[in-house]
């Protein structure tokens, strides 16, 4: 569990006696070029990346012990650029979202924790007076629990650890001729 560092503390303690703390959230898109947004009105530098301004909406996030719920994310009022993104190959690509803690003085980030990371599916776009470009993105929960085809082989077993003997067997020459119940057994 990541914990907030000591100045974004002193933030939240000063958001939870009432003052006013801008908590943007921050997203990551891992495509061929990575994209990085701040959803709030202004640029924002973190993790040595400017994140650009813009209105994204998010699907309410919901934690559960029992559900992980994907994700979709609209980006309203695309420009041609943005609309290029939906033509992409994104299926797979990386999403992270972050919450981050801005100190109303400075304008810095102080800090910015993980809170929802899964990957992209096919995005599609609506056309119209305002363009957007709607992605969702499936939990990285989900992906995990999804079962994988592996098979018990010297093959699978190469591919997984390149160089590993240990599946390399040939039970025709390895193993003792069984010569039961034949007057050689005894």
């Amino acid at each position: 569990m990541k914990t907030w560092n000591t100045a974004a503390a002193a933030l939240i303690a000063r958001a939870i006696a009432g003052e006013q703390i801008p908590m943007p959230r921050l997203l990551y898109l891992g495509l061929d070029t990575p994209q990085r947004y701040a959803c709030c009105g202004v640029p924002l530098e973190w993790d040595g990346h400017t994140w650009a301004p813009l209105d994204v909406q998010l699907s309410e996030q919901t934690d559960s012990a029992t559900e992980m719920a994907g994700l979709t994310l609209t980006l309203p009022g695309v420009d041609a650029g943005q609309i290029a993104l939906a033509f992409e190959d994104v299926d797979g690509a990386a999403l992270r979202v972050y919450q981050a803690v801005v100190d109303p003085d400075t304008g810095a980030v102080e800090d910015a924790v993980l809170m929802w990371s899964g990957e992209l599916d096919v995005p599609g776009w609506q056309d119209g007076q305002q363009a957007s470009v709607i992605f969702t993105a499936e939990h990285r929960g989900t992906m995990a629990l999804r079962p994988k085809v592996q098979r018990y082989t010297n093959d699978e077993q190469q591919r997984i650890n390149p160089g590993d003997t240990s599946l390399d067997v040939d039970s025709a020459t390895d193993a003792a001729a069984n010569v039961w119940p034949a007057a050689s057994y005894f």
